[in-house]
């Protein structure tokens, strides 16, 4: 697995913390995705997206390129999760979300994705949590779930 020491940087706050908050470092990939897609019932249609796999628990998720949150120099000082997932396989898991990307419903079987990872370009940084009484609070989004429930969402994915 990887050590951590390749993430570098976090992802621009939307919420602020303060010097006595307890913090929670998640490390994360961001990886740019060119996705060309064909089909029966639509044009073709190329596109570049982000898919930012999270490094403890695998989950990706595909936001648009414009949208990504901006990676600032410096690393906070905070509890840092253990990083278990490497680049390969996280650039694997991006391609793999890339294809089935708008990909709902009956349309699907009339279609197909090609995706490509630009693995050269992709980053390494940390997302921060804060953790305010029983629940974990997203810096970059601003939502608050149950810390739980969070456990959740970082613990690996089952394959």
């Amino acid at each position: 697995m990887a050590t951590g020491k390749e993430f570098c940087g976090h992802l621009v706050p939307a919420v602020q913390w303060s010097g006595q908050d307890e913090l929670f470092l998640q490390p994360v990939y961001i990886v740019p995705l060119e996705i060309f897609t064909t089909g029966l019932l639509a044009r073709p249609e190329y596109k570049t997206v982000m898919a930012i796999v999270e490094a403890v628990g695998g989950r990706v998720s595909i936001v648009a390129a414009k949208n990504v949150p901006k990676i600032a120099g410096g690393e906070p000082k905070g509890r840092k999760l253990p990083v278990n997932v490497a680049l390969d396989r996280a650039v694997s898991s991006a391609e793999s979300a890339g294809v089935s990307e708008g990909r709902e419903g009956w349309r699907a079987l009339a279609g197909s994705s090609h995706v490509m990872a630009r693995e050269s370009e992709a980053r390494a940084c940390w997302k921060v949590w804060i953790r305010s009484g029983g629940s974990l609070v997203d810096t970059v989004t601003g939502k608050s779930f149950p810390v739980g429930e969070l456990l959740g969402l970082l613990l690996p994915q089952e394959e």
